[in-house]
């Protein structure tokens, strides 16, 4: 198991990680009532315009975005590359009109159909509760398939799927080779529980093993401060633990929640969203079975989360 100090602090706002090049980061820490729904995004100055990545949830959310790149400079934003097509990347999309939203052909196939019904986003997130009926879709305008390259004056800005799917079907990263620097999309959660209801956990391990061979200096992940290969490295080895340890209890025949409750997670237990373990045995499970292109059973999903998250507290309190 990867040995690691858990920061509870992390710096947020908008922050300069490359000459013109800054990360986003909204959480300032670990919340100890969830980190769902909260994510990051990034600003790419460039010589006449600028490019953003990912677009924020709500709609408070992502006038605070806007708020802080009028700050930072008044170049027009000429792109969005959205990283995936989950809500709190996506929701606030429509905050970027005048700009090419850019994403992969399967994130724009996977956004196309819409968000999650309100009355399960409001479960799933009820600290955002008020805002979901104000969410409105906007499908990117420009995709691609595998790769595709952006140029911005003497900068390049190399857009990279991994193939396959991952986090979601349709994960996209944004390199900056020059820079050194690499805008991971939800391949990348740092310090807060990795999400794969929608996910490959076996394909999402190869995919965080190829970021680690990026020449990457600094890592702006989808959740969670901003690091480098060492953090993601952690991220990647639980991943790993949670699918080793759920191909044990597969094979034993145990039920995912009693698996998920069964696993010692270690130093990843203080991680924020700990019962996330839940969707990622149930995702492994699927994966075991090879029934990964059925959806998960979400209701069962969120009940069995809200009793991991109960238990934690019962036993934080005793």
């Amino acid at each position: 198991m990867s040995r690691h100090v858990v920061p509870r602090r992390w710096k947020s706002g908008m922050i300069e990680v490359g000459a013109k090049v800054f990360a986003y980061v909204q959480a300032s820490g670990i919340d100890p009532t969830g980190d769902t729904g909260v994510a990051n995004s990034g600003l790419i100055v460039g010589p006449s315009a600028a490019v953003a990545v990912d677009a924020l949830m709500v709609p408070s959310m992502t006038r605070r975005l806007v708020a802080a790149i009028k700050r930072t400079t008044r170049k027009p934003i000429a792109q969005l590359i959205n990283t995936h097509h989950h809500l709190d990347h996506t929701g606030g999309n429509r905050f970027f009109r005048g700009a090419a939203i850019v994403s992969t052909e399967k994130c724009r196939e996977a956004l196309a159909p819409g968000f999650p019904p309100l009355s399960l986003l409001q479960r799933f997130m009820p600290k955002f509760a008020a805002e979901f009926a104000k969410l409105q879709v906007i499908l990117p305008t420009v995709t691609f398939a595998d790769r595709m390259v952006l140029h911005d004056g003497e900068r390049e800005i190399q857009l990279w799927h991994p193939g396959f799917a991952a986090h979601t079907v349709g994960d996209a990263v944004a390199y900056l080779p020059k820079e050194r620097i690499l805008f991971a999309g939800d391949i990348a959660f740092l310090y807060v529980t990795p999400l794969a209801f929608q996910g490959h956990v076996g394909n999402w391990i190869k995919a965080a093993d190829r970021l680690l061979r990026f020449d990457a200096d600094v890592i702006v992940p989808g959740h969670g401060p901003v690091g480098t290969r060492k953090d993601l490295k952690n991220m990647r080895d639980y991943l790993a633990l949670v699918r080793r340890e759920a191909r044990q209890r597969f094979d034993a025949g145990m039920p995912a929640e009693a698996a998920a409750a069964d696993i010692k997670l270690g130093v990843y237990a203080s991680w924020s969203d700990a019962e996330r373990i839940l969707p990622n045995v149930m995702r492994c499970y699927q994966e075991f079975r090879d029934e990964l292109d059925q959806p998960m059973d979400l209701p069962r999903m969120l009940a069995g989360m809200e009793r991991l998250r109960g238990a934690a507290s019962t036993h934080a309190c005793v």
